[in-house]
């Protein structure tokens, strides 16, 4: 029955996303949509309402049950409704890499001006949309999403972003998206959700930046770029790799930037697209450069771990969050750039839906390998076949090798980077190295 003092708050369609106060999609026995109510009750978790799309299993315990004939749909509703409730910027970040790291850097530098909603849990299809915009809280000041390219246009619409920021254009899902052009077109989605008046954000290094530009610009949105371009509204001017110091101009205001190795130079590019995010809203910019100091990536993405060793510590390169040909390079520079006594090693698995360009693109990768002077180069997978010329190179048979690599090969001061796409295992494992043996 109606009750004024039942609040909800958010929605969760998955435990581990579960808050106080959220709505709970249950799962059914037909679909795999949904909180199983088992998992509810061994968590002792009765939330506040629960919805359904048959009858209530019988050990679900809820102050309140809803059944409905669809629960996506009912979802997809929910999110639209509450979209409507928010009277805050929304910022929605796409390309091909970096964007949960862009995300995150435009929540955390806007955290300094009032609470920020970002995108939890990557989720950045449709249904995650979704359920990020349901969970909104009306004290949040801005709100910061990704959106993929996979259904891009129930993304956008969803979303209805006053912001748009593209970090990039790259060849990655190329089984999916045959081409750059194919890829900005799809991406270029986005602008039919921006609201009239709306402003687009791109940067003015990537490819099919031209198109994306014209599109923009026709629907009528405002473009301000980010790059190293002296017309650029946000523009690099100094990049010190040996010092891990960067000067930037953001309009007239200039920021100098410490310690930009931490987590390698390709997060210069994504902290410059917040500052445009900055510039867009007409907010200060004041606190601008402590908030970049302060900023801790999402885990996979380029957090730098010291690991205790025999005679010292080593550090781990924790890029191991999917790759695609241009992130697979980022993290390398991050490599070659972090200063070290001691060996630089990487450990790549194979990257992902290629499709026709897999060969292609694997063997450019140990082109570009081989120019950066590496220690030791151990790979996963098959598509590295020329990876053997490289010069200390190992094939390793399965992910777990990287037990065994991190607990036993490495030396004081050697630096790690681990990256490859998902599908090879890496990220899990190195989840449980993180585990083992920092707690993490």
């Amino acid at each position: 029955m109606p009750d004024d003092s039942r609040k909800v708050a958010g929605a969760s369609t998955h435990f581990p996303t579960y808050r106080p106060d959220d709505i709970v999609f249950i799962r059914s026995k037909d679909n795999n949509f949904g909180v199983p109510a088992d998992v509810l009750a061994r968590k002792n978790v009765s939330p506040r309402l629960a919805i359904v799309s048959d009858m209530p299993p019988g050990d679900l315990k809820a102050e309140a049950v809803f059944q409905v004939p669809d629960q996506k749909a009912a979802l997809f509703t929910l999110a639209r409704a509450a979209r409507k409730r928010i009277n805050v910027p929304v910022i929605a970040v796409t390309g091909s890499s970096g964007k949960s790291s862009t995300t995150d850097l435009i929540g955390h530098t806007l955290e300094a001006l009032g609470p920020v909603y970002r995108t939890r849990e990557g989720a950045n299809l449709p249904r995650g949309v979704a359920w990020n915009l349901a969970c909104v809280s009306e004290d949040d000041k801005f709100v910061a999403l990704e959106l993929a390219i996979g259904g891009m246009q129930d993304n956008t619409a969803l979303a209805r972003p006053d912001i748009a920021v593209f970090t990039n254009i790259h060849l990655a899902h190329v089984i999916y998206h045959r081409d750059l052009r194919t890829i900005a077109e799809r991406k270029a989605r986005i602008f039919e959700g921006v609201n009239p008046g709306g402003c687009v954000i791109l940067n003015s290094g990537m490819n099919e930046g031209a198109y994306l530009d014209k599109c923009a610009r026709s629907k009528g949105l405002r473009v301000i770029y980010y790059g190293r371009r002296a017309k650029d509204h946000v523009r690099l001017l100094r990049f010190e790799a040996s010092k891990g110091i960067a000067d930037i101009a953001i309009g007239k205001k200039l920021l100098r930037l410490e310690q930009c190795m931490r987590h390698g130079v390709h997060m210069l590019e994504n902290f410059m697209a917040a500052c445009a995010v900055h510039l867009a809203l007409g907010v200060p910019l004041n606190n601008l450069a402590k908030r970049y100091a302060t900023f801790n990536v999402t885990s996979g993405r380029g957090t730098a771990h010291q690991l205790a060793v025999e005679d010292g510590n080593c550090t781990l390169l924790d890029h191991s969050y999917n790759a695609n040909p241009a992130s697979m390079r980022a993290a390398l520079v991050h490599l070659r750039n972090t200063p070290t006594n001691g060996r630089r090693i990487a450990v790549l698995g194979a990257m992902a839906e290629l499709g026709d360009l897999c060969a292609e693109e694997h063997e450019k990768l140990v082109a570009y390998i081989e120019t950066l002077g590496l220690d030791r180069v151990y790979t996963l997978g098959a598509e590295f076949t020329r990876a053997a010329r490289l010069p200390g190179h190992v094939t390793m048979k399965s992910p777990e090798a990287l037990w065994d690599i991190l607990g036993s090969e490495l030396q004081s001061d050697d630096v790690i980077l681990v990256k490859g796409s998902n599908s090879t295992g890496l990220n899990h494992v190195v989840k449980g190295v993180l585990r083992e043996r920092l707690g993490q």
